[in-house]
């Protein structure tokens, strides 16, 4: 299955010309290449954006672009630029293919017909019959109702540990998909412990939701990722074939001084395997210009 992956679009007043850009020309390129479903792994939006707003109807009609041409999945972002319920829109935009917007811990299904099928819990206990891929989904993680349940201090190490149980629990069903010849993917929001930031600052805390080894454990062959705006990835070969993480980083060219070039992910996901590829998008450059 080839699958576009879109992440931290970051539309908003004053970002709109370079998002706009940079998303349309990505859209433009996943339909040249044929891509069968698309992933928006979070912060589609820069802050909480009114109706009226250029921003708005932008985005409305880009995404209803997309999903004209194949079925679309929207994950919830960083709370700050997607306050909840921001993505409900998208989900009422009537295209010829379904947007599916996942607020919550879920797995969905694609189905043959190009359906969105939602788990009624955190995930299914069996594959649902003609699905043509499975993806676990785990959108930001509220930290503060972490923090009102076992206190402040506690907090950013109760959260590591509750999704490294969450996404093991996933395995067995993603297990069962790959023997059904289904491939598994796995969308999240959220900051990968030893990653790199668009500034070149190694991410290295203990407020940090994932480890690789965490997000392998979840045991999908791809695993989309949003929230650092810098490309990178991790591989392994193992039990559960080749698996892959990576971020796709920000569409566009957003601060001063960001690092690495911009894009989209054009992946090609199997039960077997995954790789992707970064496509290029007409990011701005940012230049130094040094004088005595």
């Amino acid at each position: 299955m080839r699958i576009a992956h879109f992440s931290d679009l970051h539309y908003g007043a004053a970002t709109l010309e370079e998002a706009d850009r940079c998303f349309g020309t990505a859209i433009d390129r996943a339909i040249a290449e044929g891509a069968e479903v698309a992933v928006l792994s979070g912060d589609a939006t820069d802050h909480g954006l009114d109706l009226h707003e250029p921003a708005t109807r932008r985005l409305c009609a880009q995404v209803r672009r997309l999903a004209d041409h194949c079925p679309v999945l929207m994950l919830q972002g960083t709370f700050s630029h997607e306050p909840p319920g921001t993505l409900a829109v998208f989900g009422l935009l009537g295209a010829r293919h379904g947007v599916h917007v996942t607020e919550r811990i879920e797995q969905v299904a694609l189905m043959g017909d190009g359906r969105w099928l939602a788990s009624d819990g955190w995930r299914f206990e069996a594959v649902p019959a003609g699905a043509s891929a499975l993806l676990t989904c785990v959108p930001t993680i509220n930290k503060a109702v972490v923090a009102a349940t076992v206190g402040a201090v506690e907090a950013p190490q109760a959260v590591g540990e509750h999704l490294a149980l969450l996404l093991r629990g996933f395995a067995p069903t993603n297990r069962r998909a790959r023997a059904c010849r289904v491939p598994t993917i796995a969308v999240s929001h959220g900051t990968v412990f030893g990653s790199v930031s668009e500034h070149g600052v190694p991410m290295a805390g203990f407020d940090h939701e994932f480890s690789t080894g965490v997000l392998f454990s979840a045991e999908t062959q791809a695993v989309m990722l949003g929230h650092i705006h810098r490309h990178q990835l991790w591989e392994q070969d193992g039990p559960a074939g080749r698996q892959c993480i990576a971020y796709a980083g920000s569409i566009g060219r957003f601060h001063y001084g960001e690092q690495g070039d911009k894009g989209f992910l054009l992946w090609e996901v199997t039960p077997e395997g995954a790789a992707c590829a970064l496509m290029l998008t007409p990011a701005r450059r940012t230049i130094d210009i040094v004088f005595e």
